[in-house]
């Protein structure tokens, strides 16, 4: 397979369950917490970068142990997924599963993470990293705005 394509895959895999929050909407409120700018710019340029370098500057896949592990960590995602559709409440997105907490952040990270693993991309790696810092950050803050609330 070509590494685009796979890339690509990995990258709509990760993406396209997003698109459920347009189609089946919470039936609670999103938390708004204030997490500032900064978080905000990094989530935003790290899902970016990591969908960009996936699609773009894949890497040569090598390694299958690290395709393994994306693959956990998709069907981890979208099984977390399936858990929101089963609710649609909004604290089901931030919910812990087991004992990893924002596991609807957690998994995404893993998986572009494992890709740069995959890939051998640093660029990959240097993308998933800025993006843990500001999804996980993000997350984390919604989460306790939602349980803060409870």
């Amino acid at each position: 397979m070509q590494s685009w394509l796979l890339g690509t895959l990995i990258a709509a895999a990760i993406l396209l369950p997003n698109l459920l929050l347009a189609v089946f909407p919470p039936r609670t409120d999103l938390p708004q917490p204030k997490v500032g700018f900064v978080f905000v710019a990094l989530e935003r340029s790290g899902q970016l970068g990591c969908l960009v370098l996936l699609i773009f500057a894949p890497g040569e896949f090598s390694r299958p142990i690290w395709g393994v592990l994306v693959g956990a960590s998709i069907a981890l995602y979208w099984g977390l997924w399936s858990r929101y559709l089963a609710s649609r409440d909004a604290r089901a997105l931030f919910a812990p599963f087991g004992a990893i907490p924002i596991p609807m952040a957690v998994f995404p990270v893993l998986a572009f993470t494992f890709a740069a693993a995959w890939s051998s991309s640093l660029n990959l790696a240097a993308a998933a990293a800025v993006l843990a810092i500001g999804h996980l950050t993000v997350s984390w803050k919604s989460y306790r705005a939602l349980t803060s609330d409870a």
